[in-house]
């Protein structure tokens, strides 16, 4: 497994990963983009303007973290490498640049919560949804690095 910056190609292998990943993890959740208009976001949005690592199974990409400031805005790894170590791999490259991270994760993600709360981020505030795009209560988690 390796791990390198992303480029602006990877948008439509980073978005049928993300779709992937919601959809298994989260089939409830609402689905409010195509696929092409997911890869445009990616491309244009997000590659363009965030830190993004890809974590590569030999040449193809399976899973990747976008990084803006102290916020992970996203971190998706496709469901036939999950349990592997690659979203703690990624984690790891986002703590090793910051001293503090802060991220929303969906209440309902029980996976997602779990696997935050394992990599020490504690849940800090929860809504009712009415500020995401999805209108689905979600749950803001931090994580400190210790110091001293």
């Amino acid at each position: 497994m390796k791990l390198r910056r992303a480029s602006r190609e990877d948008a439509p292998a980073l978005a049928r990963i993300h779709r992937c990943a919601r959809t298994e993890a989260m089939p409830w959740l609402p689905v409010l983009h195509t696929l092409e208009g997911l890869q445009r976001y990616l491309r244009d949005r997000v590659i363009s303007a965030q830190e993004v690592w890809v974590a590569c199974d030999g040449e193809t990409a399976v899973g990747f973290i976008a990084i803006d400031g102290d916020w992970i805005d996203h971190l998706y790894i496709a469901p036939s490498h999950w349990r592997q170590g690659i979203g703690t791999a990624l984690l790891q490259k986002a703590r090793a640049a910051s001293p503090f991270l802060q991220l929303w994760a969906f209440q309902g993600n029980t996976m997602a919560r779990a696997f935050y709360a394992r990599h020490g981020f504690a849940e800090v505030e929860l809504t009712d949804g009415a500020g995401n795009e999805e209108q689905t209560p979600d749950v803001r988690m931090e994580w400190q690095a210790l110091t001293g």
